[in-house]
């Protein structure tokens, strides 16, 4: 039992970028229902979660040695622990997560209720008020953190154009949040039905973000979600260097793997088979109620020329030398093009 527990403390490293002590730990403290990565304990966390991905992928200003400048998730199933590669990408997070109000378009910005709550020697706790949803960014020492508080105040905050809800009402929802949420999350709407239902798509690659780097030569990665036929859809739009370690479709296998993945089926691949030729690769997966789809678009290039030099090279010798062992591979692939689905 001591040997299983070890190879599965293993396999979830390569999904969560945890140290083996964090991981050895994290498993054997799963209670005999929980899979190796638990789901979330509530949908309110889940769809935090999911929307936390979606800020990650959609907000960036910055190129990080990480893809997402997130090196190490840690799921438990009522709080996400996300380790911040940077103070630069933590103020970024910060501002594109914390609610703010712009009375110009009467739209509220960020995640409506979402707070910091709690503040530790090296993260902060954010909750969203009246909910038991949380989550925890971890990485930075306690006077980081308050400096890239005001990191994101000075770099992209106008006093005069924006109202900032959790600094102005920290423990309760603003007026305009409460408005904002009953507007665009209505429980009767379609469109909110379609995503709630799809949000386990979002909050299970948040909890594998580790994957990203861990098993291929992701650069970067960016992205949006939207729902269209009554499905949410998630465009993950990736970035990989060209003649430099294991390729996309590790990622794609180990979201398909029956111990760590999830509930996802490619129907759907374009492009050359072989990575070193340099040509995009399309993946389609969804999951078999057809409530959510993954789509990933992996492109194979060189690095953005305003990306520093030290900076790529660090890139580099973070990447992985071997992919995901199992599953998936490029004549795997060929195989499934070869009966009509490219």
């Amino acid at each position: 039992m001591r040997a299983q527990h070890q190879d599965v403390s293993l396999l979830r490293r390569l999904y969560t970028g945890e140290s083996v002590q964090q991981a050895r730990r994290a498993v054997d403290g799963l209670q005999n229902s929980q899979t190796a990565i638990p789901e979330t304990a509530s949908p309110a966390q889940q769809f935090l979660e999911a929307r936390v991905l979606v800020g990650l992928l959609e907000f960036r200003n910055l190129y990080t040695r990480f893809p997402l400048g997130i090196s190490a998730v840690q799921p438990r199933p009522d709080v996400i622990g996300l380790s911040v590669e940077s103070e630069e990408r933590a103020a970024e997070i910060l501002f594109n997560l914390l609610p703010s109000y712009v009375p110009a378009h009467n739209e509220v910005h960020g995640v409506p209720g979402l707070r910091i709550t709690r503040r530790h020697q090296t993260a902060i706790e954010l909750q969203v008020l009246g909910e038991s949803a949380r989550l925890r960014l971890t990485g930075l020492p306690s006077t980081l953190w308050r400096s890239a508080e005001e990191r994101a105040l000075s770099n992209w905050v106008d006093a005069d154009s924006m109202h900032l809800c959790w600094r102005f009402s920290p423990r309760a929802w603003t007026a305009e949040e409460r408005e904002h949420h009953a507007r665009w999350e209505n429980p009767d709407d379609q469109y909110v039905q379609v995503k709630r239902r799809g949000a386990w798509l979002g909050s299970g690659l948040l909890r594998r973000a580790a994957l990203l780097h861990t098993v291929a030569n992701t650069f970067m990665a960016d992205g949006h979600h939207s729902a269209a036929f009554g499905m949410a859809r998630l465009v993950l739009q990736s970035s990989h260097a060209r003649a430099q370690g294991p390729g996309p479709h590790n990622v794609v296998a180990a979201l398909l793997d029956p111990v760590c993945g999830l509930p996802l089926e490619l129907k759907r691949y374009r492009g050359d088979t072989d990575e070193n030729y340099g040509s995009d690769q399309q993946f389609v997966l969804e999951d078999a109620g057809k409530t959510a789809v993954l789509d990933l678009r992996a492109a194979v290039e060189r690095p953005p020329s305003r990306l520093a030099p030290e900076l790529w090279q660090a890139i580099v010798r973070r990447i992985p030398r071997s992919g995901f062992t199992s599953g998936l591979s490029p004549s795997v692939l060929a195989s499934f093009c070869s009966h009509g689905a490219a």
